[in-house]
């Protein structure tokens, strides 16, 4: 029940700790109107501090959940009761309220309005705005701009910008709680809710710092391990202190981290003034209407001016969109750069393939003319060691027989010089196709040239050809095979003897191309052939099969002589 005496006359708003220092636990204020009868009549009190229960006459009008630890948080609840006319009377009616509180958090009781409901209604509405639905919106804002860049800053490690921006986001999400919630859970003394309040609100000031110096691309490396040291610290010595903490630490460890704020804001005013970039001027703009409201509030804190209204509730929300529109402009600018970026080094590498190809053409041309010259090459040695050389045997025995030589010794001989000189001819005007759609495609001009070849000599040739390549083979590769062949198909009528013969043409596997010529001839002595005395035929077509990767293993013996030809497939590196 309330006092009946020590009854002290006071001007609302009233704060208790002005007339007693200290004092904590419950107040009881007393407010006195004259009635007439026959009018409605509503109340709105603005606020009541910590918590409290409201009575008109003896009876009650609504009371909060707690008035005891832990005391519901109704400091920043507006309270609006249309008066039951059963309860009125004519002349004068009291108002009772009962606030329960601290000393170390303003405890006391606002403005009190009586009056016609269609007069007070707006006030309380008004109110309500202030009190109850910006702080809601301000927590919104705050938890999805925070979420939203946490993400951004998570795929995009190295812009510490967007990282600190969500610690800072979701650090004023978890203070703006102290302005929405009534209850203290999950603490259990407002003690501890206030405890973890101020660690809150030092993490938010010492992460707004950050924030500010990275977007402004500024560090301080001594400053910045001392801001966060002295944060541990603090945070540490909070904790340790508990509820005992005295009244002084709470008021030095707000006003101190709110300086940490104000100098912040300060100072990314000058630097904005020196970078001249418009991100950074816009920020410094959103950011004085912000320290605008937070000098307010804190001279209020203070009770150097006397409101009971803080702008910072209403300018937040405000203040938080200029900054995640500046974040984003960034991010967007950032975005359009890398897109020029990408669209610059298509350019590059379109000119670098543009390059490389026409490199590549030339490279293929100078190797298919490489190619050429060693096939002339080649053919000088087989116009001196075969075509030479019978023209100088047949001019020895005709200089040295007798007169009386037959005809047909003659017709003989000059069949084989048509023959090696068909050959040589062949060789030389032969071409191999840029590419083939199959061996047996490949294969054609030789085997109708050397099938003529055969049918004259009476030998019996069998072609067995696969019918697609296991590896597609390029063009030098290709030339290298034709040219192999037909100076293998060459020897076998030069110097074989042979009846039959059999090319066969395979895949083995794993994309390798075997490739084998066998007669039934007289065969030779493979080791003789390859001493370098002999003649180059052999010792060439090794090394012709070497060139393009390939292995060749020759075999010999009075049965025959098989050629076979292993061609793996051209390997690819990268590196």
């Amino acid at each position: 029940m309330p006092p009946a005496t020590g009854w002290e006359t006071v001007t609302l708003p009233d704060i208790w700790s002005t007339r007693w220092p200290g004092h904590d636990g419950t107040v009881w204020y007393r407010v006195e109107w004259t009635h007439c009868p026959g009018q409605a009549v509503a109340v709105f009190l603005e606020y009541l501090s910590m918590a409290g229960a409201g009575r008109l006459n003896d009876d009650t009008l609504w009371a909060d959940a707690s008035l005891v630890e832990p005391l519901s948080r109704g400091w920043n609840l507006p309270r609006y009761s249309l008066l039951p006319p059963s309860a009125l009377r004519a002349g004068t009616n009291t108002l009772w309220f009962r606030a329960v509180g601290y000393d170390r958090y303003s405890s006391g009781l606002g403005g009190v309005h009586v009056g016609p409901p269609d007069e007070i209604r707006p006030l309380y509405e008004r109110e309500w705005l202030l009190r109850r639905v910006l702080p809601q919106v301000n927590l919104i804002i705050s938890i999805t701009l925070g979420c939203f860049f946490l993400v951004v800053w998570l795929l995009r490690r190295n812009e510490q910008a967007y990282g600190w921006y969500a610690l800072t986001s979701l650090a004023w999400l978890l203070f703006g709680l102290n302005s929405a919630v009534t209850s203290p859970w999950p603490f259990a003394t407002t003690h501890g809710w206030s405890t973890w309040i101020t660690l809150v609100f030092t993490i938010y000031c010492s992460a707004f710092a950050m924030f500010a110096w990275r977007f402004g691309g500024q560090r301080f490396p001594r400053l910045e391990r001392a801001l966060w040291t002295l944060t541990g610290a603090v945070c540490v010595a909070l904790l340790a202190l508990g509820p005992v903490q005295p009244k002084i630490v709470f008021y030095l460890v707000a006003m101190g981290y709110a300086a940490v704020f104000v100098g912040t804001c300060v100072q990314f005013q000058l630097h904005a003034l020196r970078t001249r970039r418009p991100e950074h001027l816009f920020l410094a703009a959103c950011m004085l209407s912000f320290l605008v409201a937070v000098t307010h509030d804190m001279l209020a804190f203070l009770r150097i001016i006397d409101d009971v209204h803080g702008y910072t509730s209403a300018t937040a929300p405000l203040m938080m969109i200029g900054m995640a529109l500046v974040l984003a402009w960034s991010f967007t600018t950032t975005l359009g750069r890398v897109e020029r970026f990408n669209r610059e080094l298509a350019d590059h590498v379109d000119r670098a393939r543009r390059e490389l190809t026409h490199t590549l053409g030339r490279q293929h041309e100078l190797e298919v003319a490489n190619a050429r010259l060693s096939e002339r090459l080649q053919i000088s040695h087989d116009l001196h060691d075969g075509l030479g050389s019978s023209l100088v045997r047949s001019i020895v025995m005709a200089e040295t027989g007798n007169a009386t030589l037959p005809p047909q010794h003659y017709v003989s001989i000059l069949k084989s010089l048509r023959d090696d000189l068909r050959q040589i001819l062949d060789q030389s005007f032969a071409a191999t196709p840029a590419a083939v759609a199959s061996p047996a495609d490949w294969i054609a001009p030789l085997r109708r040239r050397y099938g003529e070849l055969f049918d004259e000599q009476e030998v019996r040739c069998a072609w067995r050809i696969a019918g697609n390549w296991p590896a597609e083979p390029d063009p030098a590769r290709l030339l290298a095979l034709t040219r192999f062949l037909e100076e293998a198909l060459t020897n076998v009528i030069k110097h074989s003897r042979a009846s039959a013969i059999t090319v066969t043409l395979a895949d083995a596997g794993h994309g390798v191309l075997a490739l084998s010529v066998e007669d039934d001839g007289a065969g030779f002595d493979v080791g003789l052939a390859d001493h370098p005395m002999a003649g180059i035929g052999l010792r060439s077509m090794r090394a012709r099969i070497a060139r393009i990767g390939g292995r060749l293993e020759i075999e010999s013996d009075a049965g025959g002589t098989r050629l076979r030809v292993h061609l793996p497939p051209i390997t690819h590196f990268s590196g």
